[in-house]
Order: structure tokens, then sequence, then C-alpha cells
């Protein structure tokens, strides 16, 4: 017959804490009146969701130049046609 797997108590603990950190933030927050899952996501893609925020913004400012520079060259083509 195989031995049981025996946990320690610091393990017992850690996964405890696992489980019951998170509980007890999101409980906290609600009792504090704020939106704790929230809290918790905006925290997980703060990083990830600004760098993509500033491209995004980049590519925009960059297409709007761009969309700008086409509509100079229609003027400028239409000019010349109208000259000749």
């Amino acid at each position: 017959m195989r031995k049981k797997y025996k946990l320690t108590g610091f393990a017992r603990l850690l996964i405890f804490l696992v489980f019951f950190t998170p509980l007890a933030y999101i409980g906290a927050s609600y009792y504090n009146g704020e939106d704790g899952i929230a809290k918790i996501k905006a925290l997980l893609n703060t990083s990830e969701n600004t760098s993509i925020e500033a491209q995004i913004e980049a590519k925009n400012r960059e297409i709007e130049q761009l969309t700008q520079k086409i509509e100079g060259l229609k003027r400028e083509v239409k000019r010349l046609e109208a000259s000749k």
C-alpha cells in the first residue's frame, strides 16, 4: 500500500494564504466601497494596456498625418490638372 502524502504546517499555511489573501483583499475593498476585482484587473493589466494604448495612439496620429498628406496631394493633382 502506498504512503499518504503528508503536508507540513508551513505548506498548509501557504496554501491557505494563496486562497485567503485575494478573498480578504476583495472583501476589504467592497467594505470600503470600492470594486476590488476591478482594482486587481487594473493592477494586472496596467503595464500591458498602457503600452498598447500608447502604440494605438501613435498609429492613430500617423494615420491622421498621412490622411492630411493624401488630401493635400489630391488638391495638388486637381490644381495641376486644372492648369493644363
